[in-house]
């Protein structure tokens, strides 16, 4: 009776789900973090800066996670039930928001979107060291030749493509953006922090207190126009969407096969660039992409079957 039941246990739905829904909520966070370049530079377009943008985008996600959590009694309960863990989302969001957002945006200033792309998410390599080390999860080789399939295409796409430019600066930014976001996704898994809105209104609204730092230091100013449109489009599609499918994913998954899926990023950054503003890749861009393409279906296509 007992094995039936393990059986059963073993084969519902729930099991499936947490098993290969991961994998999935990683793959649309890549998808939604593609969008970032693309509104970004419509918004330096638009007359917004770096810090400006980044505070915005934050705040504005801060405040409608927040009016959802405030007007549902659960949710309600479970934000405030969070309130203990407060160090461990400042940490959090220290390094996954204000690191990510104010370094990146301000990187996207100083150099290329496919060089910024490329560095932000070279680092991810750090994810999968520390998993590896820390969470005892095991580093297959299938692992490392995704990962290193999807840097190699994200390398090819960034150096060989024209107008890669960068300042030493610029290079800095995004290096530090990115590490930054690899410790996020590393530490969410390690302190357990799990998922949903009540996670995020923690992580937003300590974000929208590291991000408005730099935006009163240089001048606090509301946006005007069309940037407010180009805002929205950040808060909904990247910021709360990217936020809450990476944290889905960590939660169910192995915080290394997150960030090697997540490193596609660059893949549908491109893809964007192109829909939005018509960048075409040359044939060391197809080839790159490609190499992404392998390394994905390396990544996702692989599932270790379920113990009899």
């Amino acid at each position: 009776m007992l094995s039936g039941l393990k059986r059963l246990r073993m084969k519902s739905p729930a099991s499936s789900w947490n098993r290969f829904g991961s994998e999935g909520f990683a793959l649309v966070a890549a998808i939604l973090n593609g969008t970032i370049g693309v509104l970004t530079r419509t918004g330096f377009e638009q007359g917004a800066t770096s810090a400006m943008i980044a505070f915005w985008k934050c705040f504005g996600a801060f405040v409608l996670v927040g009016a959802l959590c405030a007007s549902r009694q659960e949710l309600r309960t479970q934000t405030v039930r969070l309130g203990h863990r407060w160090r461990e989302f400042a940490c959090l969001a220290f390094l996954g928001i204000f690191c990510l957002y104010y370094f990146e945006t301000k990187a996207f200033s100083e150099a290329s979107i496919p060089l910024v792309s490329f560095l932000t998410y070279a680092a991810g390599g750090a994810t999968i060291a520390l998993s590896g080390w820390l969470l005892g999860e095991t580093v297959t080789r299938r692992k490392v030749v995704a990962f290193a399939a999807i840097v190699m295409g994200v390398g090819t796409m960034s150096f060989f493509e024209s107008g890669v430019t960068g300042t030493v600066s610029g290079i800095a930014l995004a290096l530090a953006g990115g590490c930054g976001y690899a410790l996020f996704i590393f530490l969410s898994k390690w302190f357990r922090m799990g998922a949903g809105f009540p996670q995020l209104v923690w992580l937003f609204g300590f974000g929208s207190v590291f991000l408005l730092m730099p935006l009163v230091q240089e001048g606090f100013a509301m946006p005007s126009g069309f940037v407010w449109v180009t805002l929205c489009a950040l808060v909904l599609l990247p910021t709360i969407g990217g936020f809450y499918f990476t944290t889905r994913a960590v939660e169910g998954g192995q915080a290394s096969k997150v960030q090697i899926i997540e490193t596609s990023d660059p893949l549908f950054a491109t893809a964007f660039g192109f829909a939005f503003f018509g960048d075409r890749l040359s044939d060391a861009g197809i080839l790159g992409a490609g190499f992404i393409a392998a390394g994905l279906v390396i990544a996702i296509g692989y599932r270790r079957r379920p113990a009899i």
